[in-house]
């Protein structure tokens, strides 16, 4: 029985150091992204975003930034918020939109913010027609898992927060168990050997993109950028598509993918951690405002005769006023471009809006300051 057990505690001594050595590793190159995160300042503006991994950077980005009092959280669909748009100073908004952002991106952003005492004063939500529905594939944020499972089970992810020394002993248990647990050991091993064979580690690209594609955003010169405050500028030759072959977006994305609500089959569990965010939000005096974003028109005119989407989308309604009232949350469903109003003449393609749209859902919905 004493070789078994000698056995055991070697295997899992190997276990720890390696654990121990790829978390070291990543904390070095984290604090490297970090730093070139923070030269990303006011005033300028990246060009090579698309290239990089956009949940790390956002991540890295809200690490560094000073407390924002306004923050949007949602997909692509809210990325061209700025600062003027929202009426703030320069510095007292971010938009932490992510190109397909879901709830459980929402989380990991959240606290990220939260546990630098960076809390805003109020978010805002867009909430995608698709989100519940689980038919729809929301994949890309299971890079953050095992932080959204942390943060589901210390019950609103507060170790430091609450009173009460339950979350506490689970935030230790999770960190005990990454430094034994044999999947993290494998992942640790692809990172360890990643580093010996000389490759760049993952989200190296942010670092380089940081190091070489900022540039003065007065010299955007109708190139897709990224500013400071994270909103979005779209490429002059996207912006200047023509009526026609706008509305062959908005027929597409009404016919062929039925708007995201195709199949619907609802997800109970993005549902819940939507709630738990929203109701650790607002624990910390965080006010919120959330819309499901408007169609263009012509994709609202075919999906509203297409009674199965229809019916996603009205349950989906439901949930989130459920939800608004459990958080002492605001609610706007703005599917119907009319409720904004905004015309054809206003969306780049069949559902994402432009300047001006998006400047009266702001207004609409309450949190665009005079």
């Amino acid at each position: 029985m004493r070789p078994f057990v000698l056995v055991v505690l070697l295997l899992l001594a190997l276990v720890v150091m390696v654990n121990g050595l790829a978390t070291w590793d990543r904390a070095r190159h984290e604090a490297r992204i970090a730093r070139a995160a923070a030269a990303f300042q006011p005033g300028l503006a990246l060009l090579g975003y698309r290239d990089t991994d956009e949940r790390r950077f956002q991540k890295a980005r809200l690490a560094v930034i000073p407390r924002p009092r306004i923050v949007a959280f949602g997909s692509s669909r809210v990325m061209a918020v700025s600062t003027p748009m929202v009426g703030a100073a320069p510095g007292e908004f971010y938009n932490a939109g992510l190109s397909g952002g879901s709830p459980e991106d929402f989380i990991v952003l959240w606290t990220t913010l939260r546990d630098r005492d960076k809390a805003p004063e109020a978010a805002i939500f867009a909430i995608d027609n698709w989100t519940f529905n689980r038919s729809h594939p929301q994949v890309r944020w299971l890079a953050w898992a095992d932080e959204v499972a942390r943060f589901v089970d210390t019950q609103d992810g507060s170790p430091a927060w609450g009173g009460s020394w339950v979350p506490l002993v689970l935030y230790r248990w999770y960190q005990v168990k990454d430094l034994l647990s044999f999947s993290v050991f494998r992942s640790s091993l692809r990172d360890l050997d990643r580093l010996l064979a000389g490759r760049p580690a993952r989200g190296a690209e942010i670092v380089r993109s940081l190091g070489t594609e900022l540039i003065d955003a007065r010299d955007v010169d109708g190139h897709r950028a990224l500013l400071a405050d994270g909103s979005l500028r779209y490429e002059t030759s996207y912006e200047r598509r023509g009526p026609n072959e706008v509305r062959a977006d908005a027929i597409d994305l009404a016919v062929r993918l039925r708007g995201g609500l195709g199949a619907f089959a609802w997800d109970a569990d993005r549902v819940r951690r939507l709630g738990s965010l929203w109701r650790d939000m607002r624990k910390h005096g965080v006010r919120i405002v959330a819309y499901l974003p408007p169609y263009h028109p012509v994709t609202w005119d075919l999906l509203r005769r297409d009674d199965g989407a229809m019916a996603g989308l009205v349950e989906t309604r439901v949930a989130l006023e459920a939800l608004a009232a459990g958080a002492g949350a605001s609610v706007f469903d703005l599917s119907n471009p009319a409720s904004v109003p905004c015309g054809e003449d206003e969306f780049l393609d069949g559902n994402h809006a432009r300047a001006s749209c998006m400047t009266r859902i702001l207004s609409r919905i309450g949190t665009r300051s005079p």
